[in-house]
């Protein structure tokens, strides 16, 4: 049975108008997608899962014991983390490793100064630094001295907001424009 010409055209016109109209709203919708793909991942803060979070306690206040714990940004310890004390302009010193719970128990040398930092080393980008609470013990009658800047973790970065309003902005942008291409 033969094919009639007029439906056999109406058919082709149908089939090419679907394909053009499902491509024209693909490569809007694919680049609205790479968009927000892209601007979530530049959003992050970077191995924030990754970081490691610290505290450093002095364990009695007449002694130079401190109990350091460090885990990572999910909770989980920081195991087998190499501790090293960081005098300023000198060779590190260190101390021990943490164990399975991410604590390790250590004593400051005597020539140990506030000044000093304590740095816990799990590896490139698993790195935490923090300053000693007053590191000797002060004369009698005087209470230990606060640390002169607060402790942070450097995961928190100043630049995360401001790189999620633009990711934001360029994701809203991009589907401006694919509606725009629709119409």
């Amino acid at each position: 049975m033969p094919l009639d010409p007029m439906a056999a055209a109406s058919e082709l016109r149908v089939a090419r108008w679907r394909a053009s109209t499902s491509l024209s709203c693909l490569a809007p919708a694919l680049a609205t997608a790479t968009a927000l793909v892209l601007g979530a991942a530049s959003s992050a803060p970077p191995a924030r899962a990754h970081a490691i979070e610290s505290s450093l306690d002095r364990v009695q206040a007449l002694n130079n014991d401190f109990l350091l714990e460090s885990r990572f940004g999910t909770g989980e310890p920081a195991d087998d983390a190499i501790v090293r004390l960081m005098p300023p302009g000198g060779e590190p010193i260190e101390v021990g490793r943490t164990d399975g719970e991410g604590r390790l128990r250590f004593s400051l040398p005597s020539q140990a100064s506030p000044d000093w930092e304590v740095q816990v080393d799990r590896g490139p980008g698993h790195r935490d630094y923090l300053e000693l609470p007053g590191s000797q013990t002060p004369p009698p009658g005087l209470e230990p001295s606060a640390p002169s800047r607060p402790i942070r973790p450097l995961a928190l970065r100043p630049s995360t907001g401001w790189l999620l309003g633009m990711s934001a902005i360029g994701g809203g942008a991009a589907a401006m424009l694919a509606l725009r291409r629709r119409r």
